[in-house]
């Protein structure tokens, strides 16, 4: 089946060619507020010109403006022609160059300096007449080469579009300013060994992971993402209308710092004397060589389907939720039209665009892999249905999203591949993980923090000269052994490591135990008060574990609070250490709210 093409509602419904001449400004959408609306200059080519670069298309003056939802900017892109609202294939190799660039050495210019100017673009190459207002306070990167600032110019909403945006959660949650609240910050993380997991929520793609791995990983990134919204918000702010104008100014720089070589549909511009080189104009990203600062992502996701070793259990919950039918209820044809007016739909086969693989040469001997499941949680299902979710939080500051149901459908890139499981090393669930990621904590976390081992550790050895303490093996109340805190096999207590944490007047415990299987977490424990929890306390406590064969839950302890962490994805020992140290910050401030 060949791939869809779906119109776009606010662009021109006739036989004529149109091209995207410039992106422009973001405005509030008061019809889906989760999805603001950015404007798009169209300028028609004239008749019998199929070139939508030639100097006669170039210098049209018949253009129209129109808005669409950000959602749809991975559908679109400058110098793409469109004819009865959908694209059409134009050949535009004469203008496909590969350009090096140095993202060190670039600078923001709004276009109205450039046109206005000999340093820029000269009307007579790139003539935007009509669309003028609606574009002039637009942004560009200029970058410098060879001693020239104007080397390069890159329109900042291109950068967005290509390296920001290319699915339609991505951009939506880059104008919410909530890329951040994109995955689980809690389960995902970076590993020594070069591997970054990135756990999505459940709206998101698989392939959404590549550019939140670069987002989790570049502090430039998340700077530039930043400085995007919070120009936004400004703008709106600042504002003196009720409903404001279109904010054509979008501050956003690349994602990475350094040398790269990007390709892509280039203008060649005047160089600032005759001799000199020309200038290149860049209208549309294809590919770049920019390097990703990880060796693989692992991925995965709430409510992940992806079948397990009991996944024909019938009882299991489902992962999506199902929109139920109304009685009587005619199923509609699958849409094959976006509207600004709602939410950016698919059909029931997804829409592909370019894969992000493609876009970026480093990217093609890295591995995107998904984790092994052991036990199903959730019904396996694939994930291409619709999902019916309320949607609350920041819109582009004009107050909160829109407070009707909106269905979560996305424009999003399509894996060609097959699934691939990790075949990444994963550390046991031992006590010389957790002493390994104790000792971490103490060389690399708070100087404030003193850290160390509490127990007798009597004529044990096996962890040098860190001591251990045994869970107690008889019940006193009934007199009889409790089996579970005995090893038979060794004939000797279960083992218990325990590890102090003082932060000035406060103290807190982490402690594990020796395992026969695995279903026990890390515990870290603390007294309300934050005080030292004595030998006495401490066997007591020790002693109803025993007899509940694992840690006593929080509401059997009215004297203490506590928290427990996983040893899953143990893909390095900075992965537990950075969770425990986690924990423990939170059971401090918890604490200290309490009191």
């Amino acid at each position: 089946m060949g791939n869809a093409i779906y119109a776009i509602d606010a662009f021109p419904d006739d036989d004529l060619l149109w091209r995207i001449e410039w992106i422009g400004g973001i405005r509030y959408n008061t019809s889906v507020p989760s999805d603001p609306l950015i404007d798009i200059c169209l300028a028609q080519l004239p008749g019998g010109e199929i070139n939508p670069l030639s100097a006669r298309s170039r210098s049209c003056e018949t253009k129209t403006m129109v808005k669409i939802g950000v959602g749809l900017l991975p559908y679109i892109s400058i110098a793409s022609v469109w004819q009865n609202r959908r694209p059409v294939m134009t050949d535009c190799a004469a203008y496909r160059h590969r350009l090096r660039l140095n993202t060190k050495l670039c600078s923001t210019v709004a276009l109205g300096d450039l046109t206005a100017s000999h340093n820029g673009i000269p009307r007579r190459y790139y003539r935007f007449g009509a669309s003028w207002p609606h574009v002039r306070r637009t942004l560009l990167l200029a970058l410098e080469q060879d001693g020239d600032p104007f080397a390069v110019m890159v329109p900042t909403a291109e950068i967005i579009r290509f390296y920001y945006a290319p699915s339609t959660r991505l951009a939506q949650a880059l104008f919410w300013g909530e890329y951040n609240q994109t995955f689980n910050a809690e389960r995902s993380g970076i590993f020594d060994q070069g591997v970054v997991r990135v756990h999505l929520r459940r709206w998101l793609e698989d392939q959404d992971a590549w550019t939140l791995g670069r987002y989790m990983c570049s502090p430039v990134m998340q700077r530039e993402a930043s400085r995007l919204y919070k120009g936004l918000q400004l703008y709106h702010l600042n504002s003196t209308n009720l409903i404001t104008e279109p904010d054509q100014s979008l501050p956003c720089g690349f994602p990475f710092e350094g040398s790269t070589t990007v390709q892509g549909i280039c203008l060649a511009l005047p160089g600032p004397t005759p001799n000199s080189r020309p200038r290149w104009l860049i209208l549309r990203i294809e590919r770049c060589s920019g390097p990703f600062p990880f060796d693989g992502v692992i991925v995965d996701r709430d409510n992940n389907s992806a079948p397990g070793e009991n996944t024909e259990d019938e009882n299991l919950a489902p992962a999506w939720a199902k929109a139920e039918k109304a009685e009587g209820e005619v199923e509609m044809p699958a849409p094959d039209m976006f509207r600004s007016n709602e939410e950016p739909r698919r059909g029931l086969d997804p829409l592909k665009i370019d894969l992000v693989e493609d876009r970026f040469e480093d990217l093609r001997s890295k591995k995107l892999v998904k984790e092994e499941k052991i036990v199903q949680r959730f019904r396996h299902s694939p994930m291409k249905m619709a999902a019916g979710e309320m949607l609350t939080g920041l819109g582009t500051g004009q107050g909160t999203w829109g407070t009707s149901n909106l269905q979560l459908t996305k424009l999003t890139t399509i894996q060609s591949r097959e699934s691939k499981r990790r075949d990444l090393p994963v550390l046991p669930a031992s006590m010389e993980t957790f002493v390994r990621a104790i000792e971490l904590l103490a060389e690399k976390r708070h100087q404030l923090w003193e850290v160390g081992f509490v127990g007798t550790g009597e004529g044990d050895t096996s962890l040098g000269t860190h001591t251990l303490a045994s869970f107690p093996t008889h019940d006193p109340r009934k007199r009889k052994r409790i089996g579970w805190a005995w090893i038979k096999t060794e004939n000797r207590p279960r083992r218990v490591a325990i590890a102090e944490i003082r932060a000035e007047n406060r103290v807190a415990y982490t402690l594990e135990i020796e395992r026969t299987n695995q279903e026990h977490a890390i515990l870290i424990l603390a007294r309300n008060d934050l005080q030292k929890v004595t030998a006495a306390e401490l066997h007591a406590f020790l002693l109803m574990c025993a007899i509940r064969r694992g840690w006593v839950p929080e509401d059997q302890m009215p004297g203490y609070r506590r928290k427990t962490t996983t040893h899953r994805q143990l893909v390095g020992i900075s992965v537990l250490e950075a969770r425990i140290c986690r924990k423990i910050e939170e059971v401090f401030k918890n604490v200290a709210i309490a009191r």
